[in-house]
């Protein structure tokens, strides 16, 4: 019986349980379906590394506090981020290791630090 390898439709031989005709194929077939599982998470990703680097540039600046929409401006994505948390009605997020703050007023308050320090709170 002639099989035919699953990613190039190429004749084979060899094992009754072999699915491909070479490692290049073999490989490229389950590099494909990775990259398709992981779409997702690189979209995501993107987004938080694209929100990182305005907020440490920000930073970087000396501006720790500033206009809802001027980070909206600077296609900063408020519906993405690492971690967040409440305390005194007032939501605090994080995107790695920067954290922010929108005051009932409609600043964004930003500072460097992580998620597991409550001084930051």
């Amino acid at each position: 019986m002639e099989r035919t390898c699953i990613r190039c439709g190429k004749p084979y031989e060899g094992r009754s349980d072999k699915k491909f005709c070479c490692d290049d194929c073999r490989v490229d077939y389950h590099n494909q379906l990775r990259r398709e599982r992981d779409r997702g998470f690189r979209m995501v990703n993107r987004i938080l590394a694209s929100n990182w680097r305005i907020l440490t540039a920000q930073l970087r600046e000396g501006r720790t506090k500033l206009p809802v929409a001027e980070l909206a401006c600077q296609n900063f994505n408020f519906e993405v981020y690492t971690n967040s948390r409440s305390l005194l009605g007032l939501r605090t997020f994080w995107c790695y290791n920067c954290a922010y703050r929108i005051s009932r007023t409609g600043t964004v308050h930003i500072w460097e630090g992580g998620c597991r320090n409550n001084a930051y709170l």
